[in-house]
């Protein structure tokens, strides 16, 4: 068309506009997306031609677009704690489960026990942290669920290990000592008479 003084014709992708005398470049995607997949695919004008690419999420050769199912590979970068959903070139992280912190693409534990110890009992229970959870156990000399604990009377039970009838026994809070009675010597577990002579 250039040669000819004329133009009465243009190559494919070009359009003929004859009070110019010129061939103009046809956009193909104007119309029906170029033949490109719609709404999944994006069409490129270029000089004489187009091009289809399928969006983000999607796979195939443009004309055509099928979605990715994210989810199927390392879960979709989701936190492996979480549920991950394919959605239409997408995907979905489910909230972090109860016990974690985040936004599902990442969960990290928390650290119940940092805070008021997580609700165990007071100076006589120690909160251990678990991955998503956390558990309450009495200390030694405490009887309990963890969250209540109530003082063991050694002493009610064998004298509390303390000397039988040469010993006194004596509670305290999570603990009980022995002491030897007047007369005796020793530890208070053992006694043995003082010989006062």
């Amino acid at each position: 068309c250039v040669v000819d003084p004329i133009c009465t014709a243009c190559s494919g992708g070009y359009v003929l506009n004859p009070g110019a005398n010129t061939c103009n470049d046809l956009n193909e995607c104007a119309t029906n997306n170029g033949g490109c997949a719609p709404v999944t695919a994006t069409c490129t004008n270029t000089p004489g031609s187009f091009s289809c690419t399928c969006n983000p999420g999607y796979t195939g050769p443009g004309f055509t677009c099928t979605d990715i199912n994210e989810c199927a590979t390392n879960n979709g970068g989701c936190d492996p704690l979480v549920t991950c959903t394919n959605t239409p070139g997408s995907r979905t992280c489910g909230a972090c489960p109860t016990g974690y912190t985040g936004n599902g693409i990442t969960c990290t534990d928390v650290n119940e026990c940092a805070t008021n110890n997580a609700g165990c009992a007071p100076g006589t229970a120690t909160c251990t942290n678990t991955p998503g959870s956390f558990s309450c156990t009495c200390n030694a000399g405490y009887t309990g669920n963890g969250t209540t604990c109530t003082d063991v009377n050694e002493c009610a039970t064998n004298n509390g290990g303390c000397a039988p009838g040469t010993a006194t026994c004596t509670n305290t809070p999570g603990l009980h000592t022995c002491t030897c009675n007047s007369g005796y010597t020793g530890s208070g577990f053992t006694c043995t008479d003082v010989n006062e002579c």
